[in-house]
């Protein structure tokens, strides 16, 4: 995979992949090496680059961190929304360097009238200004901005001994899940005792519909029924995740080794790849937006997906 540098670096980047702290990091990473490829001053070491940038002091670096991102009143704007970008940032040249970053962490949670802002600036960026866009999936964002944009990966290293020994965790660090952790560190370990619990009892016929449906849909539904849709359906996802790869272990069992924290012996091959097929669908489909960057209705996503995937748990 090429490696991004500011040289060969487009102005409106799409970074698909987890959600993870790492990945976040790696974006400031790239940031910097922008910012100090165009610093003003020699003074400007690569050193203090990253010590602004890590305390989020340097003027040139524009980071949004919240799930959702608003466009913001028409008059004064507060820092964090999207006309105070438009109307107090980006008409003014940087500062320190010749250009500007900006960040958003979690660009599917840019609301529809936002997004709508930032459409023209994103398509027609004002040269030296670069923008980084974040998002599990390419597809949360308008196709506007993905016919704009060069969609890319940012591959995040983890060292064996940052690993959690707990195989749920370890699990979840590896998929980059163990964000959403640490944001939700007590709603995450309820999902996660339930499912230690729950998955040690299945018995892999019609009777588990219950279990699972509590397990994938009502739990993570119910400890986030006051949040956003995003924040609701990257739960949703964080509790299919072990199922998903216990699919994937199912179908290549025997010639490498297991990666989910749980296992489906009982299902055959064939019905492991059907199921992964369905749940792949079902990912996507809460990726999916419609009207305007509106979400598809959770309750029939998830239904026309579970009750596919019982018939096939329950084959015999």
């Amino acid at each position: 995979m090429l490696r991004l540098t500011p040289e060969n670096l487009a102005q409106t980047v799409i970074f698909e992949g987890d959600m993870s702290p790492e990945k976040s990091q790696a974006l400031r990473n790239l940031a910097a090496e922008v910012l100090f490829a165009k610093r003003r001053s020699a003074e400007d070491t690569e050193s203090l680059t990253h010590t602004l940038i890590a305390e989020g002091q340097h003027p040139d670096l524009v980071e949004f961190s919240g799930d959702t991102v608003l466009i913001g009143s028409e008059k004064d704007a507060p820092p964090g929304t999207v006309r105070h970008l438009l109307k107090r940032i980006l008409p003014y040249s940087p500062w320190r360097a010749s250009a500007r970053v900006v960040i958003f962490h979690n660009a599917a949670g840019i609301k529809d009238e936002a997004e709508t802002a930032l459409l023209k600036t994103l398509e027609e960026p004002a040269e030296n200004n670069y923008f980084f866009l974040s998002v599990q999936t390419a597809d949360a964002l308008k196709e506007t901005i993905r016919s704009r944009s060069v969609i890319t990966r940012i591959d995040v290293k983890l060292s064996p001994e940052a690993l959690p020994s707990d195989p749920w965790y370890r699990f979840y660090a590896l998929t980059g899940a163990d964000e959403f952790i640490a944001q939700f560190p007590e709603a995450a370990e309820s999902l996660i005792a339930t499912a230690k619990q729950q998955c040690d009892e299945l018995a892999f016929t019609a009777a588990d519909f219950p279990v699972l449906e509590r397990l994938l849909f009502l739990s993570p539904k119910q400890l986030f029924e006051k949040d956003t849709l995003l924040v609701q359906s990257r739960a949703l996802k964080f509790a299919l995740l072990p199922f998903y790869a216990a699919l994937r272990d199912r179908v290549v069992q025997g010639t490498t080794p297991a990666f989910s924290p749980l296992a489906l012996p009982r299902l055959s091959v064939p019905a492991a790849i059907r199921a992964a097929e369905l749940m792949r669908t079902y990912l996507h489909n809460l990726e999916q937006r419609v009207f305007g960057n509106r979400p598809l209705n959770q309750i029939a996503v998830f239904y026309s997906f579970f009750f596919r995937f019982m018939q096939i748990w329950a084959e015999r």
